[in-house]
């Protein structure tokens, strides 16, 4: 089945200034309208989250979407794949849409664009060469590329679409290819950081290109929409080859098969694994299907450098070489249940068992949430015979977010006027708030913006906050979800049968007279203990037959009415007698 998606829920202006380059434009399309003059943005998602990025410029009317990505559920989102911004409130304005910008190749920027991209009819995508290549692979996989239209553009080329100069500028961050984006519009640059940190000894690429952003701080940025995640850390982030070293000794010193279990899309550090795997003659088999799809594109682009046959596909292959000779990269650093390192953990891997004397090492760190998931796998990699090894206890991964001195320095070389802290939890906003004030911000020049609330510009560079708020519901994507169910009724329902379990009481009735038919039929699941069940079930086909009756006396006629009175008679009998609250199911039959 195929996903389905769930709705939950003055003075005269000035043109910024813009260093002289090559610049081509993209044609106005659409019939020419009246425009509503001005400069408004507002985030759809990724303010109140980790993930489901999604944020609006809107400049006379022409819009510009800068990401379109996908949430991970939480713990009490049950069975759900992810969630995707609330794009609700563009229907009707798809043709105002002139550019669907991405920073960078993340599922949290680009992972509903399979999804969302025909709700808003397909306008122009740009982004980094790497980062279309995957939003290409996405949209292949739903067969959409075909109607798609996707533009990559070069880091210091502008392009203007519309009124607006975009501008791709290089941030550092977890995955080659990042960028923060420039908006020249006729009232001011605009910068988007995307996600970015300040790493002096990258790996694979060049460091953040600090001299466009000063100069563009020279110029003049009216606002910065810039990553908290963060910003509750003091100092800098560490430099992605601060760990090189550390993964260097673990895989010369091992003298079995050595399993490294990271992110797909960390393709640097990928590449210091590939870099040592090579020196110490190791063969590398990757395991997971995101991780073969990242490594396929970014070898096809040139992004990951490998001799030939150094990196190849897990199979039975893997055992014709000796243990020291073998190096296997997974997916499953989160404790995914159906990734490779917890199969493997199980021994349920079709290629893959632990060996007594294997090195197992994973380069991350757990997300908030996860951290029970992967305490599991790695005990259960323990039981197996391996040796366990964790950031915990060695330095095995940095983040590519920056810290409290990484924004320091971004704002410092920008200078914006406005500073809008995005990206993240509340918590990590205020914090990006609190730095902003110590530099100097007064609390009329730092907005907290919450998904749905619009900040408006005036004339005079000034910003303050719309008295309309956009309405923002979840919007989940479940593979399992019955098409007439509505999500957050399902979510609701499934929390209540994860902890009270459920009962179906089934009532036959004469079609024509409405009477009872013998007895009701109790079926039951998750909730009446054997030890109770002759008694419990009696209760239930009791009070079930005493409120039909009941409502019959009365003449209800509303089947609606008459489901709703059992419902609520058995609700009372559960939380009185058992203390449970199952879900409880009411269904009348005609026969």
């Amino acid at each position: 089945m195929k996903p389905i998606r769930r709705w939950i829920g003055g003075r005269k202006r000035k043109q910024s200034s813009i260093s002289q380059s090559p610049t081509r434009t993209e044609p106005r399309s659409g019939e020419q309208k009246q425009h509503r003059k001005g400069l408004r943005v507002y985030p759809l998602g990724g303010f109140e989250q980790i993930g489901r990025n999604c944020f609006v410029v809107d400049v006379d009317d022409d819009l510009y979407i800068i990401d379109l990505g996908l949430q991970f559920p939480e713990e009490d989102m049950l069975g759900i794949d992810y969630l995707v911004p609330d794009i609700s409130y563009l229907k009707g304005k798809e043709g105002t849409i002139k550019a669907l910008l991405f920073t960078h190749g993340h599922l949290d920027h680009i992972g509903a664009i399979q999804h969302l991209l025909p709700e808003l009819h397909f306008p122009p995508c740009y982004g980094t060469k790497l980062t279309m290549a995957m939003v290409r692979k996405r949209l292949d996989e739903e067969k959409l590329t075909g109607k798609a239209q996707l533009k990559s553009i070069l880091y210091g080329e502008k392009i203007r679409i519309g009124t607006v100069e975009v501008e791709y500028i290089r941030v550092n961050h977890s995955i080659p290819d990042s960028a923060a984006i420039a908006l020249h519009t006729p009232y001011g640059t605009l910068i988007h950081t995307g996600d970015f940190k300040f790493d002096f000894t990258p790996i694979n690429e060049p460091p953040t290109d600090m001299h466009r952003l000063a100069t563009l701080g020279k110029d003049g940025v009216l606002a910065i929409i810039a990553d908290s995640t963060n910003a509750t850390k003091p100092g800098m982030s560490p430099s992605e080859k601060d760990i090189s070293q550390t993964l260097f000794g673990l895989i010369r010193d091992a003298d079995g098969r050595i399993i490294v279990s990271t992110f797909s899309s960390l393709l640097n550090r990928i590449q210091q694994i590939v870099d040592h795997a090579r020196k110490f003659n190791r063969t590398i088999f990757i395991s997971g299907r995101s991780m073969e799809t990242n490594i396929e594109i970014a070898q096809n682009l040139g992004y990951l450098k490998a001799p030939r046959g150094l990196i190849r596909k897990a199979g039975p292959g893997m055992n014709q070489l000796p243990d020291k000779q073998v190096l296997i990269i997974t997916t499953g650093s989160q404790g995914e249940e159906n990734a490779g390192l917890a199969r493997i953990g199980l021994g349920t891997h079709r290629h893959i068992s632990i060996k007594k004397g294997d090195t197992v090492i994973l380069s991350s760190n757990p997300i908030i949430g996860n951290q029970r998931a992967v305490a599991k796998v790695i005990n259960n990699l323990h039981v197996q015979g391996a040796k366990v090894k964790t950031n915990a206890e060695l330095a095995l991964h940095t983040t590519g977010h920056g810290h409290c001195d990484d924004i320091i320095l971004m704002h410092r070389l920008v200078r914006p006027r406005h500073i809008i802290p995005e990206h993240g939890e509340p918590y990590m906003r205020e914090a990006h708030a609190d730095i902003a004030r110590n530099l100097g911000y007064s609390d009329n020049q730092i907005h907290m913006l919450t998904n749905g609330e619009i900040l408006e510009f005036d004339v005079e560079g000034n910003a303050r906050k719309s008295k309309t708020k956009i309405p923002i519901r979840d919007v989940i994507i479940d593979g399992r979800t019955p098409a007439t169910a509505e999500g957050q009724r399902v979510l609701t329902d499934r929390k209540i049968m994860s902890t009270g379990g459920a009962i179906v009481v089934v009532l036959k009735v004469y079609k024509d007279s409405k009477r009872l038919v013998g007895d009701p039929d109790v079926i039951s699941r998750g909730l009446i203990y054997g030890s109770e069940q002759e008694k419990v079930s009696k209760e239930v086909v009791r009070i079930a037959k005493k409120t039909y009756e009941e409502e019959f006396a009365r003449k209800t006629t509303d089947r609606k009415a008459v489901k709703r009175a059992i419902t609520g008679a058995l609700y009372r009998y559960f939380n009185r007698e058992i203390d449970r609250e199952p879900m409880i199911v009411p269904l009348v039959v005609e026969v």
